[in-house]
């Protein structure tokens, strides 16, 4: 699955076009291409991104097929074509560069210049307080000298 910005909504260029009234439902609520879009099961950016580069007759009659779907008013289900050809200026012109979906909406996430120097900086400055605090090599060449056990057992006895 494509993954997804919580703020792409804001920078799509489809928003106008997606978030349109269409007109009223049966039951009373708005409909808009969005929701059409999204009960017909299709990705509402990049179906409104396919239609930017569609010839306009072309984009009006898909749209209106899918408006032909909804259960909308006898009248409004009569004039889909209509209704299409009214929404479908809402959306991007050709010549501004389309929207392929929710993931053109997202900038690419560039990293900071800096940030590969002050990674080795924090690497360096861990590798240096471990040495620090870890326990000093004698350079000498010799063991180091162990801690003396007492044999408590010895003294129990010798009393």
């Amino acid at each position: 699955m494509a993954s997804t910005d919580a703020f792409a909504l804001k920078n799509s260029d489809l928003n106008a076009f997606l978030f349109a009234d269409v007109g009223m439902e049966s039951n009373g609520s708005n409909l808009t291409i969005l929701s059409i879009l999204a009960r017909l099961g299709q990705d509402p950016w990049a179906e409104g991104a396919r239609w930017t580069k569609l010839p306009k007759v072309d984009a009006i009659a898909c749209l209106a097929r899918s408006i032909g779907k909804m259960p909308l008013s006898p009248e409004a289900l009569a004039n889909t074509t209509a209704i299409a050809s009214r929404l479908i200026v809402l959306l991007p012109l050709q010549s501004r560069t389309p929207v392929r979906g929710v993931g053109a909406a997202i900038t690419p996430s560039v990293m900071p210049g800096w940030m590969p120097t002050a990674v080795l900086c924090v690497v360096v400055l861990i590798s240096l307080a471990l040495s620090i605090t870890s326990a000093p090599v004698s350079l000498s060449g010799a063991a180091p000298q162990m801690a003396q056990t007492i044999d408590d057992t010895a003294a129990i006895g010798q009393r």
